[in-house]
Order: C-alpha cells, then structure tokens, then sequence
C-alpha cells in the first residue's frame, strides 16, 4: 500500500531507557533558547498571606463554678483524652489553634490534635452514642472530627452542631444541648484565638491494605503491625518523613513500619518501631515513597529503592518485607506481590504534591472554601469542544514539540520510562486542555521548544523534582509487582504511574491492552465510539523489519470525521511542517493498516500489543481548593505552585482565612 503524505520515522529512541550526552552544540542550542523566556513580561505576583507565627499557650477555660482551669493531655484507661486540671500542673502542656482548624499539642515530638468522637458525630461511621468524651489523636488534613470553630469564646465541632463541655472533668460532646457542664474558654485566650497558626504536620490518616483472589473469592486484608487482618486497621501517613504509623493511644506514641533491609541483602523482613513527628536531615528507614500509585493503587518502596512485599501463602501468610527490585522476578515463593491500596486521600495528595510541584495548580492561594470558588476561577478539566479544529497556530504548536527532539544522528537523553515520544505526547496533551481554543502559551508546558536539542534538558532546568519524579519511574520497568505480570503489562503500568505524576489534574483511564491482531483492530475501532474531543495517549508495541521490539506513544483525538494521530519525536531533520501538517489529517476506520502505521510511526509495522490511556476529568474536590504553599504564583493564570514538595512550614492562609479542609 503507497501512502502518500504519511511521516514514517523509525524511531529507536523511543524505547523506554535510553542515555547518552548530548553534543556541547546542542548544549549551547538549548542555552540560548533558554534565554527567550527572561525577556518576557513580568508574571504578576499574586497577593498571599502566610500563616501566623503561632502561640503556643496552655488552653485557659472557665467552668460552670466560675473558676478557671486548663486542658492537659491525659493517658488513662488505655484512652488519650483531654482532663480539665489546674493549670499549675504539669500536665498542662502548650496547644496552637492552627490554619486547619486543628487544636493541637506537640507531646514526645508527636503532634497530637483534639479529635471529636465519631459514635457521637457519625463522621466517618454511623453514629451510635448520645455522648461521648473527646479523644486525642495523631493530627491529620482528612480528618473532619477534628476542625474546630470558636464561637464567642466557646469551641464547637467545624459543623457547629456539638458544643464542647465536660463531664468528670473531662472534655466531651453530647448530642442534648442542656446536657452540663459547659465551659468557655477565658479572655486571656483571645489573642490565641486569633492566630492562624502554622500547622505541626499535614499527615493523612489511611489503610494499607491489599487485594487477595481465592477460589473462593475476592477479599481485602489490612496490614497492621502484627501481621495483615480483614478489618480496617487505621495508619498515619506522614508526605514529610515518609512515615507509615500505627498509634497507641495508651500512650501517646507511635509505631512506624520500617525496612530493615540492608545493601547486600536481596530481601528482609520489616519492622515496626517506635518513631515520631519530627522531619529528618535525610530519609530514614521508616520512609516509605507512595507517589507511583495508579489512582490509590500500586507500590511503596523504601528509603533504598526496596519494594514492599506481601505473603499470599504458606506460614508467613500476610507478612510484610521488602526486596530488591532485581530481586523480584525470582521472588516467587507464596505468590507474593507489591501491590497496595491506600485511602483515596493519598491519591488527592500525590495529585496536589506534584501539581504544586510543575505549577499546575489552579488557584493561589487557595479560596478555602468550594463556595468561594466562582465559574471563572475554576479550571474545567474536559475533553475538547465537539466541533473542534486544530487551526494553523495549533498545528504549528504541535510541529515545534514533535521536532523538540535531537536529530537521528545523536541519541536523547530521556527521563525514567519517559522516553522523547511519550513526554511529547504529555507536552501535547498538557497544552492542548490548558489553552485550546484559545493561542498557546508562549513557553512549551513543561519544556521549552527548540528544533534539534532534547526537551529534557529544558524539562530538568524548569522543574527539577518532577525531572526527578519521572526519572523513579525507571524502577519500575520490568519489575513484577504481582505474580502474574508480563512485561507488556509492566510497561503499560509504569507508563500509566508516570501520566498521574506528570499531569496529576487528570484521571487516566487504561484500555485493555491488546495482544492479537483481532483484538488491535478492535482496540482502534472502538476510539472511533468515543465521543468527539476524546483524548488519549496511545501506547504501542511492533516489531520492525530488522526483527527488533519497538515501542512508541503519541496522542490520538477523536475528531469530528475520525482520528488524528499526532507524530512525535520528530527529527526536524525528517520532516518539515508542509509534511507534519499532512499528517494531522483525520482518519477514517476504513483504513486500519494507516491508522496502525500512523501510530507506530513506521510502514508496513507487525504491531504486538496496543493499549491507551485515556485524559479524564477528576470530578471529586481536589486539595488545591484548600491548601497552598508559600510563592505561588507559579507561571500565571491556572498554572500556579512554587515547585517545591510540600511543607507545613510554608503552608498559606486561605482566602477564607482557615482551610476548611
């Protein structure tokens, strides 16, 4: 078949590892063009307010017999509640009312914040007490029992419909509003009241649990310190040490999952040890990295680049230890696996993380409240209008990104499995639902554009951590992380991982992959069912006439008459934009040796696997909403961050002033 029109560029590089240097011309390419954006007008900065330097103070309270006493801490009864004592004791430590509307007091190091009771709230479980006395527990952001309002000197549940009094000397809430006694705070706690203190920590509160299939049926189990159960064990995650905790009320304190795995040994055991709040010079072996989920699935991996394990099977049945990525292929006794699921709020935090991190959050700083949020401030996240067209200025776009790409003579440096092709398909995709209809921006989204240099040099310049994000992804090629895993589905999944880092506002929803040449044409056919505007990442794997395994990706659209497949990793020295434009043009599903051809970017391909990844909206609230870091006004409108990892020390204050999280 003659195929007039059609760019064909067997493209090595675009195989998931490859390095290499690149000449000192290309070098000094990139440097000059880098110089570009200095000349630009000014980003407008954006009026931000951080949080108040706190005041740490004991909470002073006037009781029903007119005399004033303090809350201390107490750890009694196998419980961690708030004792009303004398202030002169030494019980009585030193709280802050924070940004997130947290009570909070720093005790051996662990922040522990006052915690409503959900049998009296029905927050998180059903309720099913009267009353009940108000607990201590580690501090979280996912945890509405414990946001707190203040009302005329007296503390109320952030919903107001439970007042804080107290009973034996001990704070609790009661649904019966004449239930005694009630207490309100003294006037010396005004100035306190009104500080929006910076907070101690932003830990979630989660599960660790894992999927197991029997002949029976699916089951869930949750790992614990003590081995893995079927009910819901609560864990802490703490994003600024890493930490994995269990908390023990009794006394306070937690115990954190640790690897004890050493450099020479391919597997070990974990441990759990005793461990606190406080952020350490470098990561210890407590830390655990929980970004490369799928949604809220996937692995963890410790402080070494060691994957966490489960036992499936036989007398260690549900026990945790690590291993060596090099180590897993033959780590096949009792079926053991790496894959987790988290709570979905680890989820909603990797996504702000690493949006925070590449300037794509939409809001600086945050409104605090989903009411504050007008239509024109909110970034929808869609697919493109049904009766889109890629105008000259667009096309034009798409050509400067695909020839972004050294030429066929020199090997690019890639970034982790994000291969030229594959980080041009999320350059594309990142533009096109940031600015169409409208122009595009004047720099490239995540690198900056330039014929004949890699964009990863630009990449790593711009955003240094999320160059380094991607670059983990590199662990996870070929590694198993559960029994049954092929290296076509290892790729797929590391590809799928990489797009949730790299364009975290988005849900990416994974085709099938198919494997037969019956279920490939069925895969292609089925794009043309999608609705117009559609977008997709896809992923291909084909065999070349010298015999070798190629892999390729690029984005397709469903376009009002059919598919355009847009090429990547272009070598301006293949293709002009006369030949790039012909390319764009839409494709009917009468022609499936094309549209494989245009997809592989090859003639004539033997194509083995193909699957997609499809660009989604996220329709739950993201924490962009609530929280923001300080020096976030990013690069303008909708692009926002400070391209740091997130800290409680740099959190802002909120529109509202407290993020009602």
């Amino acid at each position: 078949m003659e195929h007039r029109g059609v760019l064909f560029v067997d493209l090595d590089n675009c195989s998931f590892k490859r390095k290499s240097n690149l000449s000192f011309f290309s070098f000094f390419f990139v440097f000059l063009f880098s110089l570009n954006p200095l000349f630009a007008a000014p980003i407008p900065t954006i009026s931000q307010k951080p949080t108040d330097k706190p005041i740490d103070k004991a909470i002073r309270v006037k009781v029903h017999n007119g005399g004033e006493y303090c809350y201390a801490p107490a750890f009694v009864d196998g419980e961690s509640y708030i004792y009303i004592n004398d202030c002169s004791s030494s019980s009585v430590l030193f709280a802050r009312y924070d940004v997130f509307q947290r009570v909070a007091w720093k005790i051996k190091n662990v922040w522990l914040c006052m915690t409503a009771p959900n049998s009296v709230t029905g927050v998180g479980r059903k309720a099913t007490a009267d009353w009940d006395y108000i607990k201590l527990r580690p501090c979280v952001i996912n945890d509405p029992n414990q946001r707190w309002i203040i009302t005329g000197r007296v503390l109320y549940t952030a919903d107001k419909k439970f007042r804080v009094k107290d009973h034996k000397w001990y704070a609790y809430i009661s649904k019966n509003e004449g239930d005694y006694y009630n207490h309100t705070l003294s006037s010396s706690m005004d100035e306190w009241i009104d500080t929006i203190a910076t907070p101690g920590n932003m830990s979630l509160k989660t599960s660790l649990g894992w999927k197991f299939t029997g002949t029976s049926g699916f089951y869930m189990y949750y790992i614990s310190d003590d081995g893995s159960k079927p009910e819901i064990s609560d864990l802490y995650y703490n994003p600024e040490n890493g930490h994995i905790a269990r908390y023990f009320p009794a006394a306070g304190l937690l115990s954190c999952m640790a690897s004890q795995q050493s450099f020479s040994e391919n597997w070990n055991w974990v441990k759990w040890l005793f461990c606190n709040d406080n952020i350490p010079d470098a990561y210890d072996s407590g830390y655990w990295n929980v970004s490369f989920l799928v949604g809220r699935e996937g692995p963890l991996l410790d402080y070494r680049g060691n994957f966490l394990r489960i036992t499936q099977y036989g007398s260690n049945w549900g026990m945790s230890y690590t291993a060596k990525p090099s180590y897993l292929k033959q780590d096949t006794e009792n079926s053991p696996k790496s894959e987790f699921v988290l709570s979905y709020d680890i989820e909603r935090w990797n996504r702000y993380a690493m949006a925070n991190v590449e300037d794509s959050l939409p809001y600086c700083p945050a409104p605090g409240k989903k009411q504050d949020v007008s239509g024109s401030k909110q970034r929808v996240k869609r697919n493109l209008p049904s009766n889109f067209q890629l105008d000259e200025g667009w096309r034009r776009r798409l050509y400067d990104i695909a020839t972004t790409t050294p030429s066929t003579s020199r090997i690019p440096l890639g970034q982790g499995i994000c291969g030229i092709c594959l980080l041009h398909a999320f350059q594309m995709l990142a533009e096109l639902q940031d600015r169409f209809p409208h122009p595009p921006r004047q720099r490239g989204y995540f690198f900056d554009l330039a014929p004949n240099t890699d964009p990863v040099f630009s990449l790593r310049r711009r955003y240094p951590r999320l160059h380094r994000a991607i670059g983990l992804a590199t662990v996870f090629y070929g590694v198993p992380v559960t029994p049954m895993a092929d290296p076509v589905n290892m790729s797929m999944r590391a590809a799928a991982a990489t797009a949730q880092v790299i364009l975290p506002n988005f849900d990416w929803v994974q085709s099938p992959i198919a494997t037969d040449q019956s279920a490939i044409r069925s895969a292609i056919l089925d794009l043309f069912n999608a609705p117009v505007g559609t977008m997709w990442i896809g992923l291909s794997v084909y065999i070349r006439p010298n015999g070798t395994t190629g892999r390729h990706a690029l984005p397709i659209l469903r376009s009002p008459n059919g598919l355009i497949i847009i090429p990547t990793n272009t070598p301006i020295t293949t293709a002009n934009f006369y030949t790039y434009n012909l390319a764009l043009r839409e494709l009917p599903s009468s022609d499936i040796p094309l549209i494989l051809s245009r997809i592989t970017q090859i003639r004539n391909p033997v194509v083995t696997a193909f699957a997609t990844l499809r660009l989604t909206e996220i329709t739950a609230q993201p924490l962009s909403v609530m929280i923001s870091q300080s020096n976030c006004t990013g690069e303008g409108e909708g692009r926002r961050g400070n391209q740091q990892s997130p800290t409680s020390a740099s959190v802002n204050q909120c529109d509202s002033g407290r993020c009602p999280l």
